[in-house]
């Protein structure tokens, strides 16, 4: 009877350790919805796992967690930029009106916002949130690559919630964290 207790209580912690991890596990979510052909595509997969297949794959400009951004002319201090944004109050930064499209960037308590809406076309809307806590995260090396691995593993300090939406006549899409 001892035994089957100590097996039953030892199963329940075990149980319980593993319901714990799970909870703390983030997930990166991504949702999309093509309209004229009516396909869905829903992928959630857990962040150590998306780090894990990352840091594993070496293709054309993308080697293990960095894209090359092929831009061998340009010379910018990207720690700079970066921390200047971050740095910079809130506001509304750039705001452009065209017949083809709205764009507004602005930033509001710690977040950055962009925001594109395109007037012809599909009518695309675009909307991507940015934490400035991404900024202390997103590295350019001398070589011009970003390091998305580094920009992924930040990931587990964000609130969560919504990346990125876009909604237009052909697809919407929904990349989010939680």
């Amino acid at each position: 009877m001892n035994r089957k207790i100590t097996a039953i209580a030892a199963a329940a912690i075990l149980f319980a350790g593993f319901a714990v991890a799970a909870e703390g596990t983030r997930w990166i979510n991504v949702n999309v919805s093509e309209h004229t052909e009516g396909t869905n595509v829903e992928v959630h997969l857990p962040l150590n796992l998306v780090l894990s297949v990352l840091k594993s794959v070496d293709v054309d400009n993308f080697h293990r967690g960095h894209i090359d951004l092929d831009v061998d002319d340009v010379d910018v201090d990207w720690a700079e930029v970066f921390a200047a944004v971050k740095d910079a109050p809130d506001g509304q930064f750039v705001t452009v009106d065209s017949h083809d499209a709205t764009v507004s960037v602005s930033k509001q308590g710690g977040t950055l916002f962009i925001d594109v809406n395109e007037l012809d076309g599909d009518n695309a809307k675009v909307k991507v949130t940015v934490p400035v806590e991404f900024m202390d995260a997103l590295s350019i090396n001398d070589s011009s690559e970003i390091d998305v691995a580094a920009l992924l593993e930040s990931f587990d300090q964000l609130p969560n919630g919504d990346l990125v939406t876009v909604e237009s006549d052909d697809a919407n899409v929904r990349v989010w964290i939680e």
